[in-house]
């Protein structure tokens, strides 16, 4: 009879049948999945962040977009693009550039000073040379008197003569001197006036008498 060999029987494994080659493959796989993320999430840790996006943006951002990002942080965002050089400004905008007040224009005016009232009229001095003359008996004879006076503060002057009216007599200049004027020696006295009248109708009066003598 030909020789039978027989293979000794391998005993299955302590911990129950291997796996499948498929699960195997697929262990491995999932494997090396894991070590890429892990890799992946040290890279991103590590990275500065200088290189990561500005929020917001789109991931296609220009460097050059987010290098100026944050130039612009300094200082509040310019509301508009910047005026050019020749542009004209404002001048409501900005205060000092105001035109200046005209040097020629005048000042706020004073206050009005409280009016000064006018001086009133006086007369200063009046007086007659002779203040006596001599008729040497002649009743109808007339002696000549020279007349001076000043006055202050007045507008008009009347001369008159026997009267103190203020409205009689004859005009006259508020200053004279040697005014010539001519009394009777029939009267044994004559009066004269002057009045000085100021410019609100005010008036002042000076008397004096000439006496004639025998």
């Amino acid at each position: 009879f030909p020789r039978r060999l027989f293979f000794p029987a391998i005993p299955p494994s302590p911990g129950g049948p291997m796996p499948s080659r498929s699960t195997r493959t697929t262990g491995i796989v999932l494997a090396i999945v894991g070590l890429v993320a892990v890799v992946v999430a040290i890279v991103l840790l590590v990275r500065p962040g200088g290189g990561a996006a500005a929020p917001g943006g789109s991931a296609g951002t220009s460097p050059s977009t987010g290098e100026s990002a944050p130039a612009s942080q300094g200082g509040p965002a310019s509301a508009g693009p910047a005026p050019s050089g020749d542009a004209s400004v404002d001048p409501s905008a900005d205060p000092s550039a105001a035109p200046a007040p005209d040097a020629s224009a005048p000042a706020g005016a004073a206050p009005d000073a409280p009016a000064v009232p006018a001086a009133a009229p006086a007369v200063d001095a009046f007086s007659a040379s002779p203040s006596t003359v001599s008729c040497a008996g002649d009743r109808t004879a007339v002696r000549p008197v020279s007349l001076s006076w000043s006055t202050s503060g007045g507008a008009a002057a009347r001369l008159a003569t026997g009267t103190t009216d203020v409205r009689a007599g004859d005009p006259v200049e508020l200053s004279a001197s040697g005014y010539g004027l001519t009394v009777a020696c029939r009267d044994s006295e004559t009066l004269v006036a002057l009045t000085v009248e100021g410019a609100d109708g005010s008036t002042a009066q000076r008397t004096l008498v000439v006496t004639a003598e025998d």
